[in-house]
């Protein structure tokens, strides 16, 4: 187990921290292990370590075996059939504080014998070295043996509070936009253009300087209802402000690329019954979002 979590976490302190071991303890393993099949497994360079080509071969295989025991142990002892054990669940912090956590008790009030871990974050956590079940990703995926279930897509709009638009007026065209104040989801979006599709299909593109960074959803809701100034965001964090008529589009006769959000797992020969129900659970709950398009 030692080697496997070097291979798959990409250093020795980092399989540490995911076993609960001293880094010292595991490095003693994989030599152990290499003394025993005389054979260079891994190879160390600073704080990383990387499998030699019979390191890799060797994982392969005794990956391979590895999932063969745990599939035989989920069939036997029925975790194929009953939602049970620990589900590890990581997402963005704003989608996961508003939807997910909630989701995830409903989930386990329907299956009492599940368990979750809920793990927050702002970038992609790692799931091999963090032992996440179900990751939920929005954008474009990289390349990866990962196993991706499209939920549905997240357009964005353009938004800005009543009160700001009565007061300064409401831009008429893209270009129109460079004489309010942006209300920015991260700093590096200054330097980013904001890309816009006309009716006639054709994209324009509008850089923007001049306004605030926040890179939470939810205080930059609040932004925008302070009259802040505009803000290119989530539409399901604006729904019901937009249905309220505090919050109006800015430009809605023109659109923005919506980003995909997927349910991904990793890829196994069987699938414990509380990840293979979940993410239908996922998919059955996305229908009941205002702001997202369900297929």
């Amino acid at each position: 187990m030692a080697f496997l979590k070097v291979v798959e976490t990409g250093s020795v302190r980092a399989a540490a921290r995911a076993l609960g071991q001293d880094p010292s303890g595991i490095s003693r393993r994989v030599a152990q292990l290499e003394a025993r099949l005389n054979a260079k497994l891994v190879r160390r360079s600073g704080n990383a370590t990387r499998p030699t080509a019979q390191g890799r071969a060797y994982y392969a295989r005794l990956r391979a075996i590895i999932d063969q025991l745990e599939a035989l142990e989920a069939e036997i002892g029925g975790e194929t059939d009953t939602p049970s054990g620990l589900l590890r669940v990581t997402a963005a912090i704003d989608f996961g504080q508003e939807f997910l956590a909630p989701w995830l008790l409903e989930f386990r009030a329907r299956h009492p014998a599940v368990e979750f871990d809920l793990v927050l974050a702002s970038g992609f956590v790692d799931m091999g070295a963090n032992e996440i079940d179900v990751a939920i990703r929005a954008g474009k995926l990289p390349d990866s043996s990962l196993i991706a279930t499209k939920l549905a897509e997240l357009p964005r709009v353009l938004v800005a509070s009543r009160a700001y638009v009565e007061a300064h007026g409401a831009p008429r065209t893209p270009s129109d936009l460079l004489a309010h104040p942006a209300i920015f989801f991260v700093p590096g979006n200054r330097n980013a253009p904001l890309k816009l599709r006309s009716p006639e299909g054709q994209v324009v593109e509008v850089r923007r300087s001049n306004g605030i960074a926040i890179n939470a959803v939810r205080s930059a809701v609040a932004a925008v209802r302070a009259g802040a100034g505009i803000h290119s965001g989530p539409r399901w964090a604006f729904s019901d402000l937009i249905a309220a008529g505090e919050v109006v589009e800015i430009l809605p006769d023109y659109t923005q690329d919506a980003f995909p959000l997927y349910a991904v797992r990793q890829p196994a020969i069987v699938v414990p019954a509380r990840i293979s129900r979940f993410i239908p659970f996922l998919r059955e709950k996305v229908r009941g979002v205002g702001g997202l398009i369900v297929s």
